[in-house]
């Protein structure tokens, strides 16, 4: 009987721990925006006031 419930709380450890990880896996992650991402950033880089050797 010892055996068979230790068995059985084995199983729900080991379920509870793969359906934490199958949601943390899922969770989603958050955007990096880069410079290339921003629009006003790359407009800028075309005007005069940043002007190219």
């Amino acid at each position: 009987m010892a055996y068979l419930l230790l068995t059985l709380l084995l199983a729900a450890l080991a379920y509870v721990g793969w359906r934490l990880t199958r949601v943390s896996a899922n969770r989603p992650r958050t955007r990096v925006i880069g410079p290339d991402d921003d629009p006003d950033f790359l407009r800028r880089l075309g005007h005069e006031d940043n002007p190219r050797p």
